[in-house]
């Protein structure tokens, strides 16, 4: 799946961007994406956090239209077209400048991204080294008007796959929750069975 759209709003902690993708490329929950800020060249991390698949004219239509008079015909030509979608991120961290050798800072951005700066999703390779370091887990956690908890899950889930060794991957990031949440063993145990 490669994303590649442009920003329609922002903010430090979070954007939002449009795109049309064919149906089988809709985006995914927890995805890592990047952008680009002004502020030295900075590349922006963020994770996927909400898709909403916007209507058309057409859709409408066909959705209310009686069973008899819609042709599966017009359903998959409709189905085919390419999908007006909006997609949430929230920022997790950030790179000044733009070759590899400099740190990733797990932290918030120093400015939003610009309208229509574009967004493209991230390989495995910097998915991997984002992860390398876990200090991204805080920003995940004390988000608020978001599903969190699910969204740190579903990430680590998709980041494990990027390294050697999933699973010990995914032990050392369990380690890393069960300190940051060491006085909310509920919350701490529901995020424990979503990463298994």
């Amino acid at each position: 799946m490669e994303i590649n759209g442009r920003i329609l709003r922002a903010n430090t902690r979070s954007f939002i961007f449009g795109t049309r993708v064919p149906r089988e490329d809709v985006p995914i929950f927890g995805a890592f994406v990047k952008t680009h800020i002004q502020h030295k060249a900075a590349t922006v991390f963020g994770l996927i956090y909400d898709i909403l698949i916007e209507d058309d004219g057409m859709t409408r239509m066909l959705s209310i239209a009686e069973d008899d008079l819609v042709k599966a015909e017009e359903i998959a030509w409709q189905r085919s077209r390419r999908l007006p979608i909006e997609v949430s991120v929230l920022c997790v961290g950030y790179r000044e400048g733009n070759e590899a050798g400099h740190a990733i800072r797990q932290a918030l951005p120093p400015q939003p991204p610009v309208t229509l700066n574009e967004v493209f999703s991230c390989s495995a390779d910097e998915v991997k080294e984002f992860t390398q370091k876990l200090d991204f887990f805080r920003l995940v956690l004390d988000a608020r008007d978001i599903p969190s908890d699910e969204l740190l899950a579903a990430s680590l889930r998709l980041a494990s796959q990027t390294h050697n060794d999933p699973q010990a991957f995914l032990r050392r990031c369990g380690r890393e929750l069960a300190r940051l949440l060491a006085k909310d063993s509920a919350r701490l145990d529901s995020l424990l069975s979503r990463l298994g």
